[in-house]
Order: C-alpha cells, then sequence, then structure tokens
C-alpha cells in the first residue's frame, strides 16, 4: 500500500504501462528516422534531376549566367548528394531523349577513401662529396706484375 495516496500499486502492471510508453517512444524515434532517410534519398534524387536538367538548358542554349538573371541557381550552389549517389550524379548525366526518373536508392555504405601510397623517388646516384669523380684517365694505373696473377687467400674459421 502506497502510505501517501492510499492505494497498492501492482508492480506487474507498473512495469507493463512503463513497457508501453518506452515501446511507444522508440516507434516514434524510429519513425523519425525513417522519415527522414526517405526525405534525404528524395533530396539526393531532386539535386541528381536538377543537375540533369541544368545540363540540358546549357545543351539548348542558356548561358550559365542568363539561368542566374533568371533565378536559377547553379547546382555548384545545391547541397552535394549524399554516399555513393554524389558520384553516380556527377559521373553520368541523364540523356535529352530520356529524363531521369525517381527512384527511391537503398542507403549507400559509408565507405572510407585513401588516396594511394606517394611514389618512391629512385635513389640519386652523385659523385663523392669530398671531390670530382674519378675519370680514366686520373687513376694511375698498377705497377706491371711479371705476368703471374696474384693469389690472395683468407682464413676460413
Amino acid at each position: 500500500m502506497n502510505p501517501t495516496s492510499g492505494t497498492t500499486v501492482d508492480p506487474e502492471k507498473a512495469a507493463e504501462r512503463a513497457h508501453v510508453l518506452l515501446e511507444s517512444e522508440i516507434t516514434a524515434r524510429l519513425d523519425a528516422v525513417r522519415d527522414l532517410a526517405k526525405r534525404l534519398n528524395d533530396l539526393d534524387t531532386a539535386i541528381a534531376e536538377y543537375l540533369a536538367g541544368w545540363q540540358l538548358a546549357q545543351r539548348a542554349g542558356w548561358t550559365e549566367s542568363t539561368l542566374a538573371d533568371i533565378g536559377l541557381r547553379a547546382p555548384e550552389s545545391l547541397p552535394t548528394p549524399s554516399g555513393r549517389r554524389a558520384a553516380d550524379a556527377d559521373a553520368a548525366p541523364a540523356s535529352p531523349a530520356a529524363p531521369a526518373t525517381p527512384s527511391t536508392p537503398a542507403l549507400a555504405p559509408v565507405v572510407a577513401l585513401t588516396p594511394p601510397p606517394a611514389p618512391v623517388p629512385a635513389p640519386v646516384v652523385s659523385a663523392p662529396a669530398f671531390g670530382p669523380a674519378p675519370t680514366l684517365g686520373s687513376v694511375s694505373s698498377f705497377p706491371a706484375t711479371s705476368g703471374t696473377p696474384t693469389v690472395v687467400s683468407t682464413p676460413t674459421h
């Protein structure tokens, strides 16, 4: 019995009510994330379609400055699409005959890109620092031997 109100609280019913509250909070948070992800996908699609339309307008003869005077923003001023879709939008613009079809692509995985290793420079061979490199004429010749080669032996251990 609760001494302040004089009522009895059933622990199981209290836990059940808490569970329902927590579940509804989790559901609301998950729904918000789903909605946000859908809106991001829609935004990425809209940006890619705008870029394709901008390129079509330029191929039709409109200049960037004229389009800006009309009130249209250059694609560079738009947010960059997220994930892998950014590279897809830059790589292949839509053809004029077939406008881009909206789709809901799956979220792209996050990939860390690392630059290739820097090339190792080839070692530079130079003359010794204590003077010019020797030439054939600057090397004194060895004294002539009596025609028999000299054999030097080293002791083995």
